[in-house]
């Protein structure tokens, strides 16, 4: 990638918390996102455990209503949706969107998804091995090759009665996940881009060489797979201030204190300055991709201008391979 990209997630799940589940206001900010010069919008993924408007349905008129700006989830639970009927859908995006389409993918977050998965299609234990079979049956028939479409997990025969993508090769599909062995090598073997939402600078560098080794050893070119990165945040020159709005956001997001979050979930509250300076580490391990959540019910605008003055032109200007 040429340069550091640095996106927005929507407060969907947000707005509904507050009582305002609309999509107008969501879109509006989406365009805001994309006059204030950042390089992504996107939408997060929950029906049941933390209802919110739907993502995909979002996606499309953001797709409408934008014209720069890569739009994405992240991330979207696979499993909780038919994998035919989920290939279908996204294939009427890539045709409304094109190459500024990217489709983070995940397994849930731990935290209630257990209980969200076994009460809509699948068990937790099953959620990688479906996802992943579904992906290579998506991409193997996006790329116009021939042969069976019936795994372990899936049948989806009748992808070949589906559209073609507009996108050479399909939408491109990310897998939102952590630096473990497991996601690395899943990553790597089939996956379009790698959304880490837990991990440490040392640890991004050498998952992320992994990563490349292993699509390297598959017959992929390891630099076409797109490395990012999930961060929630909230912006203050008060580091108290900064981390009492995190504080508050996690309790009324996730019903729990931000400490026990963190083993799960980046989180950074702080000066735009030393914010800055703390992703500049993940941009040295090999980030290019910058996710942001805004950590705060109070003060999303705050957040989003604070960041597009003072973190966005920091991180677009550092030199990368």
């Amino acid at each position: 990638m040429a340069a550091v990209q640095v996106g927005i997630a929507l407060p969907v799940r947000e707005t509904a918390i507050l009582g305002y589940p609309d999509a107008g206001p969501l879109m509006k900010m989406a365009q805001q996102v994309e006059e204030l010069g950042f390089d992504s919008v996107w939408v997060g993924d929950s029906f049941v455990a933390r209802h919110r408007l739907e993502p995909l349905t979002l996606l499309a008129a953001i797709a409408m209503i934008t014209n720069r700006v890569t739009i994405g989830t992240a991330a979207l639970t696979a499993v909780l949706r038919d994998p035919l009927y989920l290939s279908h859908i996204l294939v009427t995006l890539d045709q409304l969107a094109g190459d500024r389409l990217r489709i983070a993918l995940g397994t849930g977050f731990p935290l209630p998804a257990k209980e969200e998965l076994d009460a809509v299609t699948t068990t937790y234990g099953q959620r990688a091995g479906r996802m992943d079979e579904a992906v290579g049956f998506w991409k193997r028939h996006w790329s116009g090759r021939d042969g069976d479409f019936v795994g372990k997990h899936v049948d989806l025969s009748e992808l070949v009665n589906q559209s073609p993508p507009t996108t050479p090769g399909g939408p491109r599909i990310w897998l939102a996940s952590n630096g473990k062995p497991r996601a690395v090598a899943r990553a790597g073997a089939q996956y379009d881009g790698w959304l880490p939402v837990r991990i440490e600078p040392a640890e991004y560098r050498e998952s992320l060489r992994a990563i490349r080794d292993t699509a390297e050893a598959a017959g992929r070119d390891p630099g076409d797979i797109e490395p990012a990165l999930y961060v929630t945040v909230n912006i203050s020159d008060d580091p108290a201030e900064a981390l009492a709005g995190l504080e508050d956001y996690t309790d009324r997001y996730n019903n729990m204190p931000i400490e026990p979050l963190r083993a799960y979930q980046l989180y950074y509250g702080g000066s735009a300055a030393d914010f800055t300076d703390w992703l500049a580490e993940y941009v040295e391990a090999g980030a290019r991709h910058i996710v942001l959540r805004m950590g705060s019910f109070d003060h999303y605008e705050r957040n989003v201008r604070a960041i597009a003055d003072g973190v966005m032109p920091g991180l677009h200007a550092m030199k990368v391979d």
